[in-house]
C-alpha cells in the first residue's frame, strides 16, 4: 500500500509536466492561429512555427540542442545590446531624394514668388504665434490639460499687431463699413504709422505670379501656424484699409486694394504645401467685398476690375487635389522613417537614438539620455526587427499603397455623401500595412471630406459675390434691384448661377431694403436663409450679412 502510494507520488510531477505542456502548445496554436487570421508579420509567424515544429516534430534528442540554441542566441543579443556603440555620423532618415523632386517641380524665380515677400514680412509679424513652452521632463509626465493650456498662454508673446485701444466695436466697424480719417484719427494714425509698409508690399506680392512656400514637414509646423494668422490679420489689413479709402472717397485706392486681396487669396491656394490656409483665408474675403458692391457708390467700371479679379480665384479640386495628397504622403513618410537611421555611407538601420524624437525637439523638452534609456532603444530594435520592414524605402510602398485610395477623392464623380469607411473589428491586422492605412484613415481620409467641404462652401462664396456683382450692375443700369435672378442671367456665365453644394439655383427674394440671397445647403431645402445646429437648417446666406451684437445688446441677453 504505501509502495503502492509512493508510485502515485512520482508519478504527479509527470502529470502536471505534461499538462503544462499541453497547456503551452496550445497557447501556441492558439497564437498560430491568430496571427494567420490577424495577418501578422512573416517573421512572427515563421519564430511561432518553428517553435511549435521544435515542441512536436523534432526528434526529443535534438529538442534540448534546439532550446540550447535559443539560449544562445538571446544570450548573444543581450551581449550586443550592451556592447558600446559607433552611432558617429547617424542621423535619422529622411525621403530627401523624393523631396528635392517636387521642391524641383514646384520651384519657381524669387523674382515671380510671393511667398518671398509674405515670409519676409512674417519675419516682423507682431501678431497672433504659435510658441511652444520648455517643458522638462518632469511636466510633460504630471502636467495635466488645464496646465498645458496655461503654460502655452504664457508662453506666448503679446499681440501687438493691433493698437491698446482695439475693441470689437473697431473689429466690425473697420471690416464691414466706410470709415473716415476726420472721424477716426487716432485709428488712421495708427494704420499709417505702424502698417503703412506692410500695406504696401502686400499689393506689391499680389502682383507676382505664384506663391511657393519653403515645405516643411514638422510634426506640428509652428511656421504654417503663424504664417495662417497672419494671412488672416494682413488681409484684414488690406480691407479695413480699403474701408478707409472708401469713408475718405478713394474709391479708385478702395477698389485697388479689394483687388490686391482677391489676387492675394488665389496666390496662396495654388500653394499645394498648405491646403487650409488659401481656404481659410477666403471666407475672411467675400463677405467684405460684398458689402462694398453694394453699399459702396462703386462704377460699373469697377465692377469690372472688382469680377476678372473674382474669377482668377481659382478653386480646382481636381488639379489641387493630388497635389496636396503627394504632399501629405511624403510628410507621412518622413514621419515613420523617423524609425530609421542613416551614415555618410547611405547605410540603413533601426533608429536607436531616442534624441533625435521630433516631438520632443519642438517641444524643448528636456530629457536625459541615460545609460538605460538608450540600452532599451537599442534593444527595442530586436523588436522592431519583427514588425518594421528592413529598409525606409519598403516601409514608404507600404504607405504609398495605403494613399491610393485617396486619389479617388480627386475624380470630379466621387461620392461625397458616402462617409469614410470605418475599421470593423474584422478587418484589424497585426502588420505594418494595417498600420499605414489605419494612420492614413485616422489621419488623412476624414480630413480631406473636411478640406472638400470648406471647399465647396469657398466656391459658393465666389459664386454668391459674382451674382451680386451682377446684381449691383443692373441696379446701376436700371435703378433698381432685378426681380428674379433670371433678369440678370444674359449677363452672367451659365454656372454662376448653379450652387455647387447642391447643384440646384440660388434663392433671391426682393426685401423692403434690397434683397435676400443664400444657398439651400446640402439638404437643397430652403429654410428661408437660416442655418444652425439644433434646427439643422444648413441654408448659406450671402447678403443680407448677420450682424454683430453690440455690447448693449449682449448685456441685455445677459
Amino acid at each position: 500500500m504505501v509502495k503502492k502510494k509512493q508510485q502515485t507520488e512520482k508519478k504527479k510531477p509527470g502529470i502536471y509536466k505534461r499538462i503544462l505542456k499541453w497547456i503551452g502548445l496550445t497557447l501556441l496554436v492558439i497564437l498560430i492561429m491568430l496571427a494567420l487570421i490577424f495577418q501578422a508579420p512573416w517573421k512572427v509567424t515563421i519564430l511561432l512555427l518553428i517553435i511549435l515544429a521544435a515542441c512536436t516534430v523534432l526528434p526529443r534528442p535534438y529538442r534540448k540542442w534546439f532550446w540550447l540554441s535559443v539560449a544562445a542566441i538571446v544570450l548573444v543579443l543581450i551581449i550586443w545590446v550592451f556592447l558600446p556603440d559607433d552611432n558617429e555620423g547617424w542621423r535619422p532618415y529622411t525621403f530627401d531624394e523624393e523631396l528635392s523632386a517636387i521642391e524641383a517641380a514646384r520651384a519657381v524665380p524669387d523674382s515671380e514668388n510671393a511667398a518671398i515677400i509674405y515670409d519676409e514680412l512674417l519675419k516682423d509679424y507682431d501678431g497672433e504665434r504659435f510658441v511652444f513652452p520648455d517643458l522638462s521632463s518632469v511636466e510633460i509626465e504630471d502636467a495635466n490639460v488645464i496646465e498645458y493650456m496655461e503654460l502655452f498662454e504664457k508662453a506666448k508673446p503679446k499681440n501687438a499687431f493691433y493698437p491698446d485701444f482695439w475693441d470689437e466695436e473697431l473689429e466690425d466697424l473697420t471690416i464691414s463699413k466706410p470709415w473716415s480719417s476726420k472721424d477716426y484719427p487716432e485709428l488712421v494714425k495708427w494704420l499709417k504709422e505702424k502698417h503703412e509698409s506692410t500695406i504696401e508690399k502686400l499689393m506689391q506680392a499680389s502682383l507676382k505670379r505664384v506663391c511657393q512656400f519653403p515645405i516643411n514637414f514638422d510634426i506640428i509646423n509652428t511656421q504654417h501656424i503663424d504664417r495662417y494668422m497672419a494671412m488672416i490679420d494682413w488681409v484684414h489689413l488690406l480691407i479695413r484699409a480699403a474701408n478707409n479709402d472708401r469713408g475718405d472717397g478713394r474709391i479708385d485706392q478702395a477698389v485697388e486694394k479689394y483687388t490686391s486681396v482677391l489676387k492675394m487669396n488665389n496666390l496662396i491656394l495654388q500653394d499645394s504645401s498648405d491646403a487650409t490656409t488659401g481656404i481659410g483665408v477666403s471666407l475672411r474675403i467675400m463677405r467684405p467685398l460684398n458689402r462694398f458692391v453694394i453699399s459702396g457708390e462703386i462704377t460699373n467700371e469697377h465692377l469690372n476690375i472688382l469680377e476678372e479679379a473674382l474669377k482668377g480665384v481659382k478653386y480646382d479640386w481636381t488639379w489641387n487635389c493630388p497635389r496636396i495628397i503627394e504632399y501629405e504622403k511624403l510628410k507621412m513618410e518622413n514621419i515613420i522613417a523617423l524609425a530609421y537611421e542613416v551614415n555618410p555611407q547611405g547605410r540603413t538601420r533601426l533608429s536607436r537614438d531616442t534624441s533625435a524624437n521630433p516631438l520632443q525637439v519642438q517641444f524643448n523638452i528636456d530629457r536625459p539620455q541615460t545609460y538605460i534609456r538608450k540600452k532599451l532603444a537599442k534593444a527595442g530594435t530586436i523588436l522592431g526587427w519583427f514588425f518594421v520592414p528592413s529598409t525606409p524605402q519598403k516601409a514608404a510602398k507600404i504607405v504609398d499603397t495605403a494613399f491610393k485610395p485617396l486619389y479617388e477623392m480627386a475624380e470630379p464623380d466621387f461620392d461625397w455623401e458616402k462617409e469614410p469607411e470605418e475599421l470593423s473589428l474584422s478587418s484589424i491586422k497585426l502588420n505594418y500595412g494595417f498600420f499605414a492605412k489605419l494612420m492614413v484613415s485616422m489621419l488623412e481620409e476624414s480630413y480631406y471630406y473636411t478640406i472638400h467641404d470648406l471647399y465647396l462652401l469657398n466656391v459658393v462664396e465666389q459664386r454668391g459675390a459674382g451674382v451680386i456683382i451682377a446684381l449691383r450692375r443692373y441696379k446701376n443700369k436700371t435703378g433698381q434691384w432685378p426681380e428674379k435672378l433670371d433678369d440678370i442671367k444674359p449677363a452672367v456665365p451659365a454656372d454662376i448661377l448653379v450652387d455647387p453644394i447642391n447643384g440646384g439655383s440660388f434663392v433671391y427674394k426682393l426685401t423692403e431694403d434690397n434683397f435676400t440671397l443664400y444657398s439651400k445647403g446640402k439638404n437643397n431645402i430652403d429654410e428661408g436663409g437660416e442655418r444652425g445646429r439644433e434646427s439643422r437648417a444648413d441654408d448659406w446666406l450671402f447678403w443680407p450679412p448677420k450682424t454683430r451684437k453690440t455690447k448693449e445688446e449682449k448685456a441685455n441677453d445677459e
